[in-house]
């Protein structure tokens, strides 16, 4: 539109829009503000519950209680157990600013202009799968999109103050805190108590505050040294050497993925892995994430170091496996060289929630599994051998040969007790419970027919077969995002010996438990980490470390603790 001078009218008037905007986003974080408030107080949650169902705050449309089938928001069967009261209050007056990936929408574009919102159930190369915020399927054909994107915005409305009144809000929030798990069946590896140690172990960080990392997910010892580690950072996707000295820490670049993996909210270079033979091959293995055609996947590569071991050599990857994801979650993680020098990879159930297409129990697909391959030998067509020794070698061509044990849902990370060469895998659960499994060698740990000790679906069981149940597992109320740790092998804190030492993404809570013939024998909470543990490292000398996702590499001090 042309300029033209405005009388003096139509000034005031253009004056009056412009502060409307302004005036109108005060007044609504006033509001916003006055609701927040008024919910930190107790409010009525038979009232609460009467708002949840109402067609006005349309709750019930979006998020399934227990026992009903799955929406296209999350359960809230246990939400309670989940947030504090202020998380509640966030969440629910403000959906879109934390946005959890799980539940991070899709938006796609058809070439008609045609634009479609939802939840990501499934995508191929020929279609994408959507719930929307009706819950109800929308199917998109591929050659039809013109763009995909995730969205930054919450299927869940914006404006809820608008609809309920504030008193009804706070009672909203008050029903909501009380959805919390019920004991029900009590099992053996689920303790309803778990006792603390009465010294606690401290975590002091491993390097000075100039060095903190960005969003690091992994520490390892560099082979051939006795202080310098390497660390990844995940949204970066860099790799750093951090090297301990009596002159000063050094922090040096060792390798940058930018040029391959892609990032995002939980996105980006995952794991590293030395060969067993890295000083004399310099070979190491990494999985991240790409995305490819469309379809979002982690892949296995292999890399190498320059001649003195300094750094990463530079260049494209040696690419070995690919694991196409049916959404963008649940995609695993972890990989490393077991005692057998074989190469072992976490996979993913691959989403959506609750695991409804059945990966887990499909042997036909990478997902929800734990693999294993050879990367010192090549099969025909592969990049790789298949061991001789997996169960499903020779089993048939519907069969990925490449599974070791499956039936997880979000292998995280896993390791093996140096002594016993036992595996632990943390496994990431659903709506009720954490687990941490020893798999062997075949065995099936249950999802989606299990989560936990517990029955989960049906629908994916197959007649005669047997699951293999967790060491032990917990409840909502004590954390809802395991970290899988390592058995302790120090030499510092003998009562610690033979202990696996795990933790919680969440609630930051550190344990230390022991078993017989996998079986839970004792269980101790031994302290808590100041930042949100994304893994545990392990020096030369067996003591360990906690990687905080904040930044900090923190040392585990066991040293005055005692495992009682």
């Amino acid at each position: 539109m042309p300029f033209i001078r405005p009388t003096r009218l139509v000034v005031m008037l253009m004056v009056t829009t412009s502060i409307t905007p302004l005036l109108q986003a005060q007044d609504e974080k006033a509001i916003l503000e006055n609701y927040r408030t008024a919910a930190m107080n107790a409010g009525q949650a038979a009232a609460g519950k009467t708002v949840f169902e109402s067609k006005q705050a349309a709750c019930a449309k979006c998020h399934a209680l227990a026992g009903q089938e799955p929406l296209a928001g999350p359960n809230l069967s246990v939400i309670g157990d989940k947030y504090a009261r202020d998380q509640l209050i966030q969440s629910v007056l403000q959906p879109s600013a934390q946005l959890h990936p799980d539940y991070a929408s899709q938006v796609v574009v058809t070439q008609d202009g045609k634009s479609f919102t939802g939840i990501l159930r499934q995508q191929t190369k020929e279609e994408i799968q959507l719930l929307d915020a009706d819950s109800k399927l929308v199917r998109i054909a591929r050659k039809d999109v013109d763009e995909q994107t995730r969205s930054k915005t919450s299927l869940m409305p914006a404006n809820l103050y608008k609809v309920v009144s504030q008193q009804q809000f706070v009672d909203l929030v008050e029903y909501l805190t009380t959805l919390r798990q019920k004991d029900g069946q009590a099992y053996p590896g689920m303790p309803t108590n778990i006792p603390a140690v009465t010294k606690p172990a401290s975590v002091v960080p491993l390097h000075d505050e100039a060095m903190r990392f960005d969003h690091p997910v992994w520490i390892i010892a560099k082979p051939g040294t006795t202080s310098t580690y390497l660390v990844v950072e995940q949204q970066t996707r860099r790799i750093y050497q951090l090297t301990k000295s009596p002159d000063g820490d050094r922090k040096e670049l060792f390798a940058d993925l930018s040029h391959e993996a892609i990032t995002g909210k939980f996105e980006g270079v995952l794991c590293l892995a030395f060969h067993p033979d890295f000083l004399s091959n310099r070979k190491y293995y990494l999985n991240y994430h790409v995305q490819e055609d469309g379809i979002f996947s982690p892949v296995i590569v292999e890399r190498q170091a320059t001649q003195d071991l300094g750094r990463d050599v530079g260049g494209a990857s040696r690419r070995l496996l690919k694991i196409p994801q049916p959404t963008e979650l649940h995609w695993g993680g972890m990989l490393a060289f077991g005692p057998d020098g074989y190469l072992y990879i976490g996979a993913g159930d691959g989403g959506p929630q609750e695991d409804p297409l059945g990966n887990g129990q499909n042997l036909g697909l990478f997902l929800g599994k734990i693999l294993r391959i050879d990367v010192d030998q090549r099969d025909p067509g592969k990049p790789y051998a298949i061991p001789g020794t997996n169960p499903f070698k020779d089993v048939g061509a519907k069969v990925k040969p490449e599974i070791w044990a499956y039936g997880f849902r979000m292998p995280w990370r896993f390791s093996w007790d140096s002594k016993t060469g036992e595996m632990y895998v943390g496994d990431i659960g659903q709506n009720l419970f954490e687990e941490v499994n020893m798999p062997r060698l075949g065995e099936n740990h249950g999802w989606n027919v299990r989560e936990g000790f517990a029955p989960f679906s049906k629908q994916y069981r197959r007649e005669g077969e047997t699951f293999t149940p967790p060491v032990i597992s917990y409840r909502r109320n004590k954390g809802v995002s395991v970290t899988g740790g390592y058995v302790y092998r120090g030499s510092r804190s003998p009562s610690y010996v033979g202990a696996y030492i795990f933790s919680d993404f969440e609630s930051k809570t550190i344990w230390a438990m022991t078993q017989e013939n996998r079986k839970l024998t004792r269980i101790r909470r031994i302290g808590t980490v100041p930042e949100k543990p994304a893994s545990f490292g392990v020096a030369p000398d067996g003591e360990l470390f906690i990687v905080g996702y904040q930044g900090t590499i923190f040392r585990l001090v066991l040293d005055e603790s005692v495992f009682e």
